[in-house]
Order: structure tokens, then sequence, then C-alpha cells
């Protein structure tokens, strides 16, 4: 039984491997370099660990771009002294903590000294520790970055959770009880998240939930019979995450097509290029919104 599941497990990562080189064969033209190395390379001042040096500056040729890599650039340059490294790091703890245990799920971790004499989740502990140390050296940390370590998250709250029902309390299994609760509070919350979605209640918050404006004035342009070109011009105060301006893979073929205003005489080149198209202007921070041509 056990040689036939490492056949099987070792004969799906193999597929896994042999697909995702081929993907990026054809996007970065290596097998084994990255999408997102190319995309470091092309527009990134910042490394990806503290300790590296960072690269010169790229040619942006647009401010809000560059205004994107600074703002990552200038994390990196603060992540370098102490003070900074300590305040990133609790931001880090603290964004991962809200999306992975929250309040339900921290209960369980208060008898994690406990389950370090329990040999079954030795390495758990050891492969997620050595997990989040890495994470921590990282520049940057986005809760969806430890994906990758999430069973062994839920292994350790588990082997919590056993350890928790041994507790008691004047005589009474008080431990038992809490881990009963656990999973009817979970069961509670989904109803309410449901529940506010039915209504219409707003229970979260707004980010992030996607250009809505985005997609709607998409959808409309997708529907007309011929293809369109949106110029896109953004204001000194514009978010830098909330972007109007990506495309379809191959975005000769693309019905819409969306680009960044570059001034009267360098768009000469974005609209001989795209000729035939219809032309349209959007200033994506101004409201109400409103197509020009």
């Amino acid at each position: 039984m056990r040689a036939a599941f490492t056949e099987s497990l070792v004969f799906r990562l193999a597929v896994t491997a042999v697909a995702t080189g081929y993907y990026y064969y054809r996007v970065a033209g290596n097998p084994v370099r990255m999408t997102y190395q190319v995309n470091r390379g092309q527009y990134s001042q910042a490394p990806y660990f503290l300790w590296q040096k960072p690269r010169p500056e790229p040619v942006y040729r647009h401010t809000v771009m560059r205004d994107f890599y600074q703002r990552e650039f200038r994390v990196f340059q603060e992540s370098g002294t102490l003070p900074g490294f300590l305040r990133e790091l609790g931001q880090k703890i603290w964004s991962s903590w809200k999306f992975y245990l929250g309040p339900v799920f921290t209960l369980p971790l208060l008898v994690l000294p406990w389950i370090f004499r329990d040999r079954r989740t030795r390495f758990a502990l050891l492969a997620g520790a050595l997990f989040l140390l890495g994470a921590a050296v990282e520049t940057w940390t986005s809760p969806h970055y430890l994906a990758a370590a999430t069973g062994l998250l839920y292994l350790v709250l588990m082997q919590c959770m056993r350890h928790l029902r041994q507790w008691r309390w004047r005589g009474q299994h008080l431990g038992t009880a809490l881990v009963r609760a656990i999973p009817v509070i979970c069961c509670a919350l989904i109803v309410l998240r449901v529940g506010a979605v039915v209504v219409g209640a707003q229970i979260e918050p707004r980010w992030p939930r996607g250009n809505l404006e985005r997609a709607a004035i998409l959808r409309k342009l997708q529907s007309s019979p011929e293809q369109q070109l949106i110029i896109v011009r953004y204001g000194a105060d514009h978010d830098l995450d909330h972007d109007w301006v990506y495309n379809a893979a191959d975005i000769d073929a693309a019905k819409v097509v969306w680009a960044r205003d570059m001034g009267r005489v360098d768009n000469t080149e974005l609209l001989q290029y795209f000729h035939g198209r219809q032309v349209w202007r959007l200033n994506a921070d101004q409201y109400p919104l409103r197509l020009e041509q």
C-alpha cells in the first residue's frame, strides 16, 4: 500500500514538474526560469531577501510603475534597520494571524508548549519553523505567500486540540468543551458570512474586491463588434493598489486593450500600432467615470 502511494505521488509530482517547466519555457523561454523572476528582473529594484544587494533602478516608462516599485524598495531599505525589521515582522505576523488563525484557532495554541514533547509533531514543528524563518527574512510577505505551509499549520493545530481535550478544571472536562466549541463557532461564522452576502450587509473591508468599474466597462465594450483601445489617465493622487491597465496574454488579438496615457506625442506610436481600433480615453481618478472618444 505504501509503495503504491509513493509511486502515485512521484508520478503526480513528475507530471506537475513537466507541465510547469513547459509553461515557463513558453512564457519565459527557459523551463527553469519562473515568470515571477522575469517580472522582478524587468521592473524591481528591491531583491527577494533582506541580505541581498539591490539592483540598479530600471528605466520606467510610466510614473505609476516607478511609484509602485519604489514603494516596495523603501520597505527593503527600512527593513535593513532593526526598528524597521521589527516593524515589518510585526506586520507580517499580524496579517498572517488574521488570515489563518483569528481568535478561534488561537485557542488551541495555548497548549503549544506541551506538543513539543510529542514525537508525532516534531517534523511538522521543525518544518514550520524553518518555513517561517525564511518568510521572516523576505523583503515583503503577504498571507498567501505562506500557503505552502497551511497543511503543517493545521496539523499542529489538530495536535494542539488533542492535547487541549485533556484539560480539566475542578474535575470538569473543560478542554473537551472548548474543542467541541471550535467547529461550532466556525460553522456559525460561515452562516454569518453567507447571510451577509445574501442580505447585502458589508461586514468585511471593501479591499480587495477587485475593480468592479473596470469589469463593467470591459463587459460593455466586449459586446461591441469593433476592437477597442482604452487609454487610461491617472491623477496625481492615484491609488497604486487600484490599477486599471492589464491585458490578456495575446494583447494583439484581445477585443479590448488597455494602455496608460503617455501624452499626446508618445501616444502616437501606440495609436499607429493599434490602428483600426475604436479609441477611448478614461480618467480613472475622476468620478463619475466617463469614457470619451
